[in-house]
């Protein structure tokens, strides 16, 4: 089966506790108005909200044999999101994330990277892979056995398959950034990262300055995703802005990997750089208004109508 979207990287179990403003003493109970798992990780929140905007997505990874790899696989299903690229491991524990969400909406995270820190390049079907359009790699970070060489050796793959290539940074525990995923960026077209990471990896915290960062290694199309100062675009032409959707914040869990999404979207659809990226910014915004990170909210049609109230700031 053909797929516009793979996606590779980090899918986990998010297990969400909200609002958390303050942990209990060492050693005490706190009690918490919700608690509940959805879906999380780069990879997995992309492939499903890309499905949500009408796109056909495919996971292809590895999960464990557990209950949180039972649950994964139920959330892609009910996104519809193709599952036949994932290879199931006995004796592994799928990855899993205990998430603290304030009341602000602001997050913290504590992860388990479980099955993805075994993902290697010899676990990517390529036969697979040169059926789609994209291929995207979301967590450079997480996925230590495609760090380096590894993953530069994928992509340069991929391209020659006549598939266009795609990472959404994520942050590096190792605080080891640029060398674990540079070998890849030559052979990028599409960069997602945020003001929170490209930092670390660029060296700078001018955006302007980010974007050309990556635009001097050959990058296409580049998103640079903001927070609640919104988000910027752009390709070796033109450069758009896009402020902050007002909406009311529930949940901030995913709307990265949402925009992401969003973003991958339009390139696929042809459309031109500021539309992709008015998607993306009104994708982010209806992601945060329910809890968890593919909300039945989403769909093409409301996420349209959500963008167009929302032009870009300039050009």
């Amino acid at each position: 089966m053909s797929c516009d979207l793979v996606t590779i990287g980090c899918v986990c179990a998010d297990v969400k506790a909200q609002p958390v403003d303050e942990l209990p003493e060492r050693g005490t109970l706190g009690l918490v108005p919700s608690l509940d798992m959805t879906m999380g990780g780069l990879a997995g929140v992309t492939a499903a909200v890309f499905s949500q905007l009408g796109g056909q997505a495919a996971f292809a990874g590895c999960l464990g044999n557990d209950a949180f790899g039972d649950f994964l696989i139920r959330a892609f299903e009910d996104a519809n999101v193709n599952t036949e690229g994932i290879r199931r491991i006995d004796g592994q524990n799928s990855a899993a994330t205990v998430v603290l969400i304030g009341s602000d909406g602001e997050r913290t995270f504590l992860h388990n990277v479980g099955t993805v820190g075994i993902l290697s390049e010899d676990d990517i079907d390529f036969d697979f892979v040169a059926k789609t359009k994209v291929f995207h790699w979301g967590g450079p970070g997480l996925t230590p056995r495609l760090h380096g060489d590894p993953i530069g050796r994928v992509f340069k793959k991929v391209q020659a398959l006549g598939v266009k290539t795609s990472l959404d940074t994520c942050f590096d525990g190792s605080n080891t950034w640029l060398p674990l995923m540079e070998a890849a960026l030559p052979h990028t077209n599409i960069v997602c990262t945020s003001m929170s990471e490209a930092p670390h990896y660029t060296g700078t915290a001018d955006p302007e300055a980010i974007l050309r960062f990556f635009l001097d290694y050959g990058v296409e199309s580049i998103l640079l995703k903001m927070g609640g100062d919104g988000l910027m675009v752009c390709n070796k032409d033109t450069t758009h802005t896009f402020g902050p959707h007002d909406v009311s914040v529930v949940d901030g869990t995913g709307a990265g990997d949402a925009a992401c999404a969003g973003f991958i979207h339009g390139l696929i659809e042809g459309w031109d750089l500021a539309r992709c990226g008015a998607l993306a910014n009104a994708v982010g915004a209806l992601t945060v208004q329910t809890a968890g990170t593919a909300g039945s909210n989403i769909s093409l049609e409301a996420t349209l109508a959500l963008a167009e109230k929302q032009p870009p700031l300039r050009a």
